[in-house]
């Protein structure tokens, strides 16, 4: 007969007082460690006097959210538990002779486990870590799915050594451990509190320091600190940290902790770079929370509330707005400058990031992961910088793992990015490793339209009448007298710039009812702009116009103050940065071919004729397509275009996916011909990554008929109708070695690229002749000798593989 096992209400687990006697199920499955030769291992164990306990967890309210959200949602999260009870099992019962994991039922999973020399204090301290770790990945990973915070229950139960048999025994067991995971655990109680407080006390904390880039410049914009805990401790991981200080109430002196440890260890940073600190929304109405004291600790390290931007995570609701809003504009006040993290992962949503109104927005990993292929996410990608450029912020981009993400998030126009590609936390602080480097040393962006203006702020800079704040207003309008309505004035403590006055604001304030009475002999501070809009000398030009349009309409065309490591350069007005900006593009219109949006012949000439006065060896690589004209003529227009702009992409990829530390240059001549220059030991690499990716791509243009077959059938240039086989690009290489003739090295690609054409399939060819040298007309006299015709250039063959790739 047998016998509901009372607590579950599930049926799922029976005891049966009938042979064999200690019997449980799990959905109709008997489990593994009551199986008869478990059994007796477990029997031996008790007898020889060892504890054993079960270790009971559950995923609260699991089954309301596999209903809600799915059965793929819900199975990753029931992945999560296994993976980390096992790692857990690995890590923690490594002496443990028995260890058995077990799945209930969805959400619910017991660990067996026991060791000659345990105790109950033991016990709850390995029960409270392994609730803490596992309650932090499912957390993690439910925000992430869904947005919603899943909780997780732990509690743990002893075999009673006197009960009438093993499935007795595993029955107590089972439901003491749903009565301790139901509260009776007491955290106060145990002696991991006790080393978390002296974690925090003793000022244990770590911090490491993870750089936020610039990807425009490729330059350091800040520092995130990052809390870890001892190494080797139950604390080692922040999100174990925090989850705890949570649960025990502990965390504004957890992160008060972390600040102090962020600051002191940091070191000196560049005038412009900032530190990035961590803070939960609740943690800034506490009282213990003072900006006196935070600016007194910034002091003592050379910074200043400037220098700071608190990171304020979404994953934490906020309960009273209006009480953290005004606190958030003190610090402000301070001169502090607010971020919002994981945004698009938590509780507030966009309309409490526009109530917030944030310096930085920073997007969650989540959607910058394989952000290059998912069209979704870049979509909405796209929404977040035009949302974030309308309420005048600066995107960040989380998560950055390879180099296909940033560039992608680069010709999107994200402000700045972060991720282990970029670099690792560290400390001290890491610098960008050298493959980034050489990424932002080509420019990064590759294709013209996305290259940015080579003028910077210095270059525009323009002297201004500099006064002091105690100057009074009559003397600073005399002047500005005769200067024009945009003229201006710096103001200026000691030698640094600390406001602006514009003539028009100062007519405005002095024809204001009492304006004359009540500023006249007045000192100018009182009608400064005390925080006009500043900028390097080498800062691009057209970053700073970006920002300059953010600007409140009645501010908009003000002069940008101009600084060099904080000292005066000048001004530059708005309508000078605009003029350069618009000459510069149309002289980058005038090169640009308007299909691929890569350099067109006036930009091609001006390279080759730079790279060949340089007098430094280069490879040229041209490129063309084959049967191209059929393919025109059979699918149209459009979709020839479409196969041009794919080799353009091809192309630009390939060189900046193995081009060398200079920038290469990848230019468009005009239909299906196109170049690259390069350094001369990366052109065969670069060609094979563009014969393999376009033999692999092109296939995906043409029909499914006519892609099985792999011929299309067409009228040639002579009329006649004839099979013809799948376009093919073929590739040459010539190298110049220095001062060369410019006809003499056009001669030799020619030459050389017509054999290429004359080898079927995606090939390249590299002329073995030797490179292009000497002075005009030299050259084509050694390349062919009068009355001899040219050698002919010897075809590199593809590897087995690659060829294949490539559909040769």
């Amino acid at each position: 007969m047998l016998e509901t096992l009372r607590g579950f209400g599930s049926g799922l687990f029976m005891r049966e007082q009938a042979p064999p006697p200690a019997t449980a199920y799990q959905g109709g499955r008997t489990l593994r460690f009551l199986m008869p030769e478990e059994r007796r291992r477990l029997e031996g164990s008790l007898a020889a006097g060892n504890m054993l306990a079960l270790i009971y967890l559950e995923v609260e309210n699991f089954q309301v959210f596999s209903d809600v959200y799915g059965g793929l949602v819900a199975g990753r999260i029931q992945d999560i538990v296994q993976q980390e009870l096992e790692t857990l099992r690995d890590e923690k019962l490594v002496d443990c002779r028995i260890s058995y994991i077990e799945t209930l039922e969805p959400g619910r999973h017991l660990l067996l486990c026991g060791g000659p020399h345990w105790d109950e204090g033991y016990l709850g301290e390995l029960v409270l870590a392994i609730r803490l770790r596992v309650k932090s990945r499912v957390k993690q990973e439910s925000l992430n799915l869904t947005g919603q915070s899943l909780n997780v229950l732990a509690g743990y139960g002893l075999f009673d050594r006197t009960a009438g048999s093993l499935g007795d025994a595993v029955f107590g067991a089972l439901s003491d451990a749903r009565r301790v995971a139901a509260g009776a655990l007491d955290v106060t109680k145990l002696s991991l509190l006790k080393e978390f407080r002296e974690i925090v006390s003793d000022r244990l904390i770590r911090s490491a320091y993870q750089p936020i880039v610039d990807l425009d410049t490729g330059s350091i914009l800040a520092w995130e600190a990052l809390a870890r805990g001892p190494e080797g401790s139950h604390f080692q991981s922040p999100a174990v940290l925090f989850d705890f200080a949570e649960e025990v109430d502990q965390v504004f002196a957890l992160e008060k902790s972390c600040r102090e440890s962020a600051i002191h260890r940091l070191g000196t940073i560049g005038p412009e770079q900032k530190l990035f600190l961590n803070v939960h929304p609740r943690t800034m109405v506490d009282p213990a929370f003072s900006p006196g004291e935070t600016v007194r600790l910034l002091g003592k390290s050379g910074l200043a509330p400037s220098d700071v931007v608190l990171e304020i995570t979404e994953r934490h609701s906020v309960r009273d707005f209006a009480l953290f809003h005004r606190t958030l504009d003190h610090y402000r006040s301070q001169g502090f400058q607010v971020a919002v993290d994981d945004v698009g992962t938590g509780y507030s949503g966009l309309w409490s990031i526009a109530e917030i109104r944030p310096d930085f927005l920073k997007e969650d990993m989540s959607l910058v992961r394989e952000i290059d292929h998912n069209p979704v996410k870049r979509a909405l990608m796209e929404t977040l910088v035009t949302f974030s450029d309308n309420i005048g912020c600066q995107l960040i981009a989380e998560g950055i793992e390879n180099e296909g993400e940033l560039a992608t998030l680069m010709r999107m126009g994200v402000h700045y990015g972060q991720g282990f590609f970029l670099a690792r936390p560290g400390y001290p602080k890491p610098g960008l490793p050298p493959e980034v480097q050489r990424h932002f040393s080509r420019g990064g962006r590759g294709m013209v339209a996305d290259r940015k203006l080579s003028a910077v702020m210095r270059d525009l800079v323009e002297k201004a009448p500099t006064v002091t704040q105690d100057t009074s207003v009559s003397e600073v309008k005399d002047l500005l007298r005769g200067a024009g309505l945009m003229g201006s004035v710096v103001v200026m403590r000691a030698d640094r710039p600390v406001g602006l006055v514009m003539n028009h604001h100062l007519d405005q304030a002095l024809s204001s009812q009492y304006g004359l009475a009540l500023y006249y002999n007045r000192p100018v501070s009182l009608i400064m702009d005390p925080s006009p809009l500043y900028a390097e000398g080498t800062t691009a030009v057209e970053n700073v116009a970006r920002e300059a349009m953010k600007r409140k309409k009645a501010k908009v065309f003000d002069h940008i103050v101009v600084t060099e490591r904080g000292h005066l350069l000048g001004v530059v007005s708005v309508q000078h940065m605009m003029d350069v900006i618009a000459t510069a593009q149309v002289e980058m219109a005038k090169g640009m071919n308007p299909l691929s949006g890569l350099p067109g012949n006036v930009a091609i000439e001006l390279e080759l004729e730079r790279r060949c006065n340089t007098g430094t060896p280069f490879a040229v690589i041209y490129a063309d397509l084959d049967n191209f004209k059929v393919y025109n003529d059979t699918y149209g227009f459009k979709n020839g275009d479409q196969v041009i702009l794919m080799l353009a992409r091809i192309m630009d990829w390939a060189a900046r996916r193995h081009g060398g530390v200079q920038r290469d240059f990848v230019g468009h001549i005009g239909g299906d011909d196109m170049v690259i220059m390069c350094e001369q030991d990366r052109a065969e690499r670069i060609c094979k990554a563009i014969v393999r990716c376009f033999g692999r791509l092109i296939r995906r243009c043409y029909m499914p008929s006519d892609r099985e077959r792999g011929w299309i059938e067409c009228k040639g240039r002579e009329g006649e109708t004839r099979r013809f086989p799948l376009i093919s690009v073929s590739l040459a290489i010539v190298d110049c070695m220095g001062v060369c003739d410019l006809s003499a090295l056009g001669h030799r690609a020619a030459e050389v690229k017509k054999y290429a054409k004359s080898i079927d399939g995606n090939s390249y060819v590299r002329d073995r002749r030797g490179g292009v040298a000497g002075a005009p007309g030299a050259e084509a006299k050694a390349a062919c000798p009068l009355g001899a015709p040219p050698a002919a250039p010897r075809a590199e063959p593809l590897p087995a593989p690659l060829a294949a790739a490539a559909g040769q």
